[in-house]
């Protein structure tokens, strides 16, 4: 008995020296995942219960497996592997019912990738929320969870985000730059104007009733712009001449002119370049304190130009580079521009390696930029710097050659009419006859061969049958960048007619045959090609490659210009 109470002392003492020094021991148990194939959730319950493992169920959406099934273990576990009593299992059993998803943080077009091979029918909610992206995963409705079941009939909604606009810091920005701004957002918007002319037109005041930083849901924002006075008075200078000698050269120039009856302070203005599209300023030019007398202009150019430009600069400045995209101003010294070429954002290549010169008609700048103001001339054509008004040459002036019409150069062979095709085609003897007649260059007449004759066919051949018969003279001239033939054969030609000193009176009608659109008086020399375009009897088709010259003008220029002059005047197939 002793025995046994000293037995129990002596063990109960040396548990209490084990806990008191804190060195209690635990035994770890391992044990081997069994092999679960095909096996039903009841039966996994009972075999991991039996062997004492930890584990959890997740379910995995699968049509070829029992419901309720064995698939597999989740992560590094397998059939076989040895694991400790601390680890829990994830087993994954098979269910034909869908499994939602995880979507956290997923955007729209990320969650219709997630969502494509799930079988899952959903449709899409939104609810507003600033603090997250716009069309990014919030939650699932309908009271459903992420990894919760649903039938493969059953269509669930997904609810993603949408956030208001902040209304953006637009200060000191032009009109053309918050447009791109707003439009960029979404934002539906409009202008108001506010008269200060301290600050410079079309610039940024401020929001009408809403702050920058403002959240934007629906409506108009109402957006004001500063709006000058003066601008809506005649302007005091203009624009009056671009030079732009080509992308292999330094010739740029430009030339200011002073409308007005006033002296001008040129202190008060500057030069503004916007480069390449750019919607920010890219550089500008002081004029420096120069005072500009009424009818006098002020010659601003490349400092690298040749001398035939330099010599009529009032202003050299390195600063002044363009390739004929550059939009280009004059500014008040507020910033408000009051003449331009291009519109602001251009980037289209117009006015491009030629000089151009403002009609004399124009006396105002504007704020809108009118190509047809201008008049395009060979970039060597600079003599005229320093002088405007310029008179315009009327029409082109005939020069013949002693080079034949198939030298490589060009040339012309005179020759006389043979018969009439059509408005814009004719044999011509000795040469140009037959498979050989002449395609006119430029031009496209409508068709007279058809029944009926297609509008303005037939005007246009009695026009080119008027010219014709009444010629004193013909020569076809050829120009090598457009080909020596065309279709058929044809040749392509100018028709130069030479037709005497006495006025030929032609009233061009309208298409009732009576009405008269226009009256011309010729005599002279006179291009065929190009008076078919001016009366409105054919498009435009002369291609831009010919290096042509007449007057110090491209010929793609002429009939350019004479287009538009038919289709201003609504003459013929422009009626």
């Amino acid at each position: 008995m002793f025995k046994r109470i000293l037995g129990v002392f002596i063990l109960s003492t040396l548990l209490l020296l084990v806990v008191s020094c804190g060195e209690v021991t635990t035994t770890t148990t391992n044990y081997t995942l069994p092999d679960l194939t095909g096996v039903t959730k009841t039966e996994i319950i009972t075999t991991l219960t039996d062997l004492d493992i930890n584990y959890s169920f997740l379910y995995e959406t699968n049509q070829d497996i029992a419901v309720d099934t064995f698939i597999r273990y989740a992560g590094d576990d397998q059939i076989g592997t040895t694991i400790s009593d601390d680890h829990e299992v994830v087993v994954i059993i098979a269910t034909p019912r869908n499994i939602l998803p995880d979507l956290t943080g997923m955007s729209e077009d990320e969650i219709i990738i997630a969502m494509r091979n799930t079988g899952i029918a959903y449709t899409w909610g939104f609810v507003l929320d600033n603090t997250i992206p716009d069309d990014t995963f919030i939650r699932y409705d309908d009271s459903l969870e992420i990894g919760s079941l649903v039938p493969s009939s059953f269509e669930i909604t997904i609810i993603i985000s949408y956030s208001q606009a902040q209304l953006p810091d637009l200060t000191g920005m032009i009109k053309e730059k918050i447009e791109k701004v707003l439009n960029d957002l979404s934002i539906l918007y409009s202008f108001e104007y506010t008269v200060d002319d301290n600050y410079t037109e079309d610039n940024f005041s401020a929001y009408k009733d809403m702050q920058i930083g403002d959240y934007y849901d629906e409506g108009v924002v109402i957006i004001t712009l500063f709006k000058n006075t003066f601008t809506s008075n005649s302007t005091s200078l203009i624009i009056s001449k671009y030079v732009d000698g080509g992308d292999l050269t330094d010739d740029q120039a430009i030339e200011i002119f002073n409308p007005t009856d006033s002296n001008i302070d040129l202190a008060n203005y500057y030069l503004a370049v916007y480069a390449n599209g750019s919607l920010d300023l890219t550089y500008q030019i002081q004029f420096g304190d120069v005072i500009l007398a009424p009818g006098e202009t002020f010659v601003i150019a490349n400092s690298s130009a040749n001398g035939n430009i330099l010599v009529k600069a009032d202003l050299a400045s390195d600063d002044l580079v363009f390739d004929g995209n550059e939009t280009i101003q004059i500014c008040f010294s507020n910033g408000t521009y009051i003449d331009s070429i291009y519109n602001i954002g251009n980037i289209g290549y117009v006015m491009n390696d030629e000089v151009f010169i403002r009609n004399g008609s124009v006396v105002t700048g504007t704020r809108e930029y009118i190509f047809s103001e201008w008049n395009a001339f060979i970039p060597t054509y600079v003599e005229v710097l320093g002088t405007h008004p310029v008179s315009f040459p009327e029409k082109m002036t005939f020069t013949e050659t002693s080079r034949g019409f198939y030298d490589p150069l060009g040339g012309m062979d005179e020759v006389t009419l043979s018969y009439i095709n059509d408005g814009d085609t004719a044999g011509f003897l000795p040469d140009f006859i037959g498979l050989e007649r002449v395609r006119f260059l430029g031009v496209d007449t409508p068709e007279t061969f058809m029944n009926p004759p297609e509008d303005w066919g037939l005007e246009g051949k009695a026009y080119t049958t008027l010219i014709l018969e009444n010629a004193e003279r013909i020569y076809i001239q050829s120009d090598p960048d457009m080909g020596y033939t065309g279709g058929y054969g044809r040749t392509l030609g100018l028709v130069w007619v030479y037709l005497g000193t006495e006025v030929l009176t032609i009233d061009i009608l309208a298409s009732d045959g009576v009405t008269v659109m226009r009256t011309e008086n010729l005599s002279g020399w006179i291009l065929l090609n190009y008076y078919l375009v001016l009366n409105g009897f054919s498009y435009n088709y002369y291609g831009g490659d010919s290096t042509l010259v007449f007057n110090n003008r491209y010929i793609v220029r002429w009939f350019q210009e004479a287009e538009i002059f038919a289709s201003n005047n609504g003459l013929g197939i422009h009626e």
